[in-house]
């Protein structure tokens, strides 16, 4: 056999062993804010396990083999990683295995048949090789180079084989060649940017005119973030959706006619849709966060495609323009926007707004908001009630502790009742007629008790166009993403 081949599975094996050490440091890299310590811990197993192997197993049979880990693992190991990163409790323990079995490796290559006469010094040019290929591997992050060198490493094994077992050299080519395809075929990990805000995976990132959209994964569970603010998740949606529509549903003297201002995600629709109600017209504020939700399967399979029905009228306009000039007017408006983060969103949150609304109910109608955190954002919550009051409406607020979220709260108003009306029939409101999962009767009572108030509120102001109070109190929070 020629010296040719014998320094390409020597050259192609280190690159390989290279190659497949950067693959822990990238997910390191990647989904921890100080990975350092991982990067020592990595190299103390991989040194400490290639020395215990090279000088007691590497006269194995089945040590000298492992070679062949080398077609397979520089293929398999990152997307196999990336894809247990939020399916396992301790994924670090698959990286411990994987560095092992390749030190295993490295020691087989070292002491592969085609190296094993030479002199022991050629065995310190391993160093440099396996240097280049974590360089290379590294900085293309994708394994661009990795499937190359996986062929060049099965060829160099094929001629080895050739003049004395043709057969198994020949699968080693076919094996290599297919591994190769199939490893192309499977989806590429996506590395997002946004990934070192969060200790979840980042599965979904992308930016619209007005906000981030941003979605974690955990054991098969799913986080939605706007501006990296949770905004609600696959675990208890229900938690925050139910107490949205419900309530108000249940003590609207009709819902013929249903606006909803905002809920580009399709959840709240998708909880009206599943009550019954069949007319129902919506104002998208971020027109492509409501392109995504029709069309993204991450959003698609929680909101149940409830943006494509034909009872969905979706209307394209600016919500201010439309509600002051529209002649239509409505049981039930729902105002599902994303919190008083900046001036922009500030207005859904105004006593212009709220004014505006008042005309665009019939006069028996009703409009419910999500009012933020009554605990975590004090002030805000308060200001909120404070500015729907001084737009001429008698509201009453709830609030639910919600997993993943927190306590959170919703008010509602009705135009010529009072707030003491409102609470009455709430308290007494029944839900058996609704397939809820975890809203009833006792659930709505508990979530109107708010006990003791936390705060005077005498000081705060009321939130307006000209005078946005509402967002600096809405970031003395302590919720959002830091």
């Amino acid at each position: 056999m020629s010296n040719a081949f014998k320094g390409q599975v020597f050259i192609t094996g280190c690159l390989l062993v290279g190659s497949c050490l950067a693959y822990p440091v990238i997910l390191a890299d990647y989904f921890y804010e100080k990975p350092q310590i991982d990067f020592v811990v990595h190299a103390v197993i991989f040194i400490a396990s290639f020395y215990v192997i090279w000088k007691n197993l590497t006269g194995s049979r089945w040590v000298k083999n492992l070679a062949f880990v080398l077609l397979l693992l520089p293929l398999a190991w990152l997307k196999l990683e990336f894809g247990l990163y939020s399916e396992l409790n301790s994924p670090q323990f698959v990286t411990y295995t994987l560095l092992i079995i390749l030190s295993a490796a490295m020691a087989s290559i070292l002491r592969f048949e085609s190296f094993s006469k030479e002199k022991k010094w050629t065995g310190l040019l391993a160093i440099p090789i396996v240097i280049a290929g974590f360089v290379i591997s590294f900085f293309s992050r994708e394994g661009g180079f990795v499937g190359l060198f996986v062929l060049f490493f099965a060829l160099g094994l094929t001629a080895q084989y050739w003049e004395k077992a043709k057969v198994k050299a020949s699968t080693i080519t076919l094996v290599a060649l297919g591994l190769i395809i199939l490893g192309q075929s499977f989806q590429s990990q996506q590395f997002l940017e946004q990934q070192s805000k969060y200790h979840d995976k980042l599965v979904f990132s992308r930016e619209t005119d007005m906000q981030r959209i941003d979605v974690t994964e955990w054991r098969g569970n799913h986080w939605f973030y706007t501006d990296g603010i949770n905004q609600f998740s696959s675990i208890d949606s229900w938690l925050f959706y139910e107490p949205f529509v419900y309530p108000a549903l249940r003590i609207a003297s009709n819902k013929e006619k249903v606006l909803v201002i905002g809920g580009e995600n399709g959840m709240l629709v998708n909880e009206l849709r599943r009550a019954g109600i069949e007319d129902v017209q919506i104002i998208p504020v971020d027109e492509e966060l409501f392109n995504m939700a029709q069309n993204e399967t991450l959003l698609t399979r929680y909101n149940g495609n409830s943006l494509s029905g034909d009872e969905i009228q979706r209307i394209d306009s600016e919500v201010f323009t439309f509600i002051s000039r529209n002649i239509d007017v409505y049981d039930i408006i729902f105002i599902d926007v994303a919190d008083p983060v900046d001036l922009e969103r500030n207005q859904y949150f105004t006593k212009e707004f709220y004014q505006l609304l008042g005309g665009a109910l019939n006069d028996d109608g009703l409009f419910i908001t999500q009012s933020g955190s009554p605990y975590f954002a004090t002030e805000a919550f308060e200001v909120v009630q404070k500015t729907i009051e001084a737009s001429g409406f008698d509201p009453v607020t709830f609030h639910n502790q919600i997993l993943t979220l927190g306590e959170w709260s919703w008010t509602m108003a009705r135009k010529n009742k009072t707030s003491q009306f409102l609470k009455s029939n709430l308290f007494a409101a029944e839900f058996n007629e609704y397939q809820t999962q975890w809203l009833n009767q006792e659930a709505m009572q508990m979530m109107l008790s708010f006990g003791k108030p936390t705060r005077v509120t005498s000081d705060l102001q009321v939130n307006t166009i000209i005078e946005p109070t509402l967002y600096k109190y809405y970031l003395n929070g302590n919720y959002a993403l830091k």
